[in-house]
């Protein structure tokens, strides 16, 4: 398993923990577009990153609701 999508899935989490998480969040989703651009990560690795950091964190109101 790439390095760079490990490192990248921890980010998600700790973002997705944090006090605020819609700013943490948002900085993660850069950092995993950025990666796919330069092809540090795989598309399949990318599309997981993707649906983790966006449809479960940035478009879930649960995480902002509390």
């Amino acid at each position: 398993m790439n390095n760079l999508y490990t490192s990248l899935l921890k980010e998600i989490e700790m973002a997705k923990t944090s006090v605020l998480p819609e700013r943490p969040l948002h900085k993660v989703h850069g950092k995993i577009c950025m990666a796919r651009q330069l092809g540090a990560i795989t598309k399949d690795e990318y599309l997981d990153l993707e649906h983790r950091c966006v449809a479960e964190g940035i478009n879930n109101p649960a995480y902002f609701d509390r």
